[in-house]
């Protein structure tokens, strides 16, 4: 029904995330602003807490506390509530006079911008690396069967390519079939059919993490040793060499040094 209760280091690693995105010292040095104005809150005299939204704070606070990391299908319950715990915490927050009000709002507006601007910054970085990969999807044929390997971080590392689902424009812009979907039993209307795959048909099959780490998804040599020809009609490796996947039936038809497609000899 639920794994992961009560796993307090792991929650004080999701607090510490809230911001996480590419760089560590911005992000972490953001929390710092929120840590700050909270702990005002409880303790200067001249702010205090709108129940209407404290209580509802308090509320998700404790969800998150009590919640498990996975619950009924779902992954990373209990993290998703911690947001919204930080952010009805913050509008909670009422001055007591007009010139703490005006304090406070432009020092908000300040972490707004700035946040926005690392944000944009990071995004755009993110962007041009994404498009470079994405560029071999030009190279799939309509309707093709796409089994995809992409190269992950343990979870330890702060920096997230955000690749891990980049294979999935295949199946929009080239009607093909991928195995990075999730298929997660009564929260889709739509179900894989596609069983000739099994067990390459969705998410985490093509997550690929160093060994040390590896509790979930693909083995790379193993999966590219043992999935079911049939069914796939091309390899796209994100993150590992070109010819990194050694079989004398893949053949490397488009690459540019992180990415490559192969495509599977009938």
């Amino acid at each position: 029904m639920g794994e992961g209760w009560f796993d307090a280091p792991v929650k004080l690693v999701w607090l510490v995330s809230l911001f996480r995105d590419h760089w560590p010292w911005f992000d972490l040095l953001s929390l710092l602003p929120l840590i700050a104005i909270l702990y005002a809150g409880m303790r200067s005299a001249r702010l205090g807490f709108l129940p209407l939204l404290g209580i509802p704070a308090l509320l998700c606070l404790a969800a998150f506390v009590v919640l498990p990391r996975l619950l009924m299908g779902g992954a990373y319950v209990d993290m998703r509530m911690a947001p919204a715990a930080v952010m009805l915490g913050l509008i909670a927050i009422a001055p007591r006079d007009s010139r703490m009000a005006r304090t406070l709002a432009v020092m908000a507006t300040a972490f707004l911008v700035l946040r926005l601007a690392g944000t944009t910054l990071s995004f755009v970085e993110r962007s041009s690396e994404q498009q470079r990969e994405l560029a071999a999807v030009a190279a799939i044929p309509h309707g093709a069967a796409v089994l995809s390997l992409v190269e992950l971080p343990c979870g330890g590392a702060w920096d997230d390519a955000r690749r891990n689902h980049l294979p999935a424009l295949a199946i929009v812009r080239r009607d093909a079939f991928t195995n990075e979907q999730w298929a997660i039993e009564g929260q889709q209307s739509l179900h894989i059919r596609y069983a000739i795959a099994a067990p390459y048909t969705g998410d985490p099959t093509q997550s690929v993490f160093p060994s040390i780490c590896s509790t979930v998804g693909s083995n790379f040599a193993k999966t590219i040793a043992r999935f079911p020809r049939a069914a796939f009609t091309h390899v796209w490796t994100i993150g590992f060499p070109p010819g990194a996947a050694k079989a004398a039936d893949l053949h490397v038809i488009w690459t540019d040094g992180q990415s490559t497609l192969y495509q599977v000899a009938r």
